[in-house]
């Protein structure tokens, strides 16, 4: 009982002080923004000036979003808006004439079961999932649809005025697995098409 009590201490330990924010900007909703350290948890943005602070929590009613700087890149995530829900804090994937946003989550799947006589669980035993949602919309739209539900009928719909991915959604080159590239090609080669 000790050794355990001795581990869920440790674990507490390294989670408590383990978890350094990143560098990020938080933009609000006016677009001024403030560079400090935040993170991202339950769609809300925790921000702090200086990395000994205290975090504050920040969520769609003041900010629009955020920006995460270092290693020489950045990854940018926007509060995004629904039809029939509360605006979610989704990565900017493309920036364009459509945008195109992702959720993604980790899922704990449990611990490995198989382990080898004598060997204790530990992290490594740990299995987790990645799911992931697109969603697209343009600047002139209110909300965001999910494109990938009925993803044959709403691609050819939300992109119509395309003649060239309709083509390319007819022809399997552009598929669920690749809306990415479909989104790209769009922006930069359809943005402007009179077809």
């Amino acid at each position: 009982m000790k050794l355990i009590q001795q581990l869920l201490f440790i674990l507490f330990i390294n989670l408590g002080f383990g978890q350094d924010y990143r560098e990020a900007s938080i933009i609000f909703n006016d677009s001024s923004s403030i560079q400090g350290f935040a993170e991202i948890k339950d769609n809300a943005i925790y921000f702090k000036v200086k990395q000994e602070d205290k975090a504050d929590k920040w969520s769609y009613d003041f900010a629009k979003g955020l920006v995460f700087s270092g290693y020489g890149y950045s990854e940018k995530f926007e509060y995004v808006e629904f039809e029939h829900s509360k605006p979610k804090l989704l990565q900017v994937v493309e920036e364009g004439n459509v945008n195109l946003y992702r959720y993604a989550k980790a899922h704990y799947r449990g611990r490995n079961t198989n382990l080898p006589i004598g060997k204790l669980p530990s992290d490594e035993d740990v299995v987790w999932t990645m799911s992931e949602a697109f969603y697209v919309k343009r600047k002139s739209e209110p909300y965001a649809i999910d494109i990938e539900f009925s993803f044959n009928l709403r691609a050819k719909k939300y992109f119509g005025d395309c003649k060239k991915v309709v083509e390319r959604i007819n022809n399997k080159k552009f598929t669920k697995e690749n809306i990415k590239d479909m989104v790209f090609f769009y922006n930069e080669y359809c943005a402007s098409d009179d077809e």
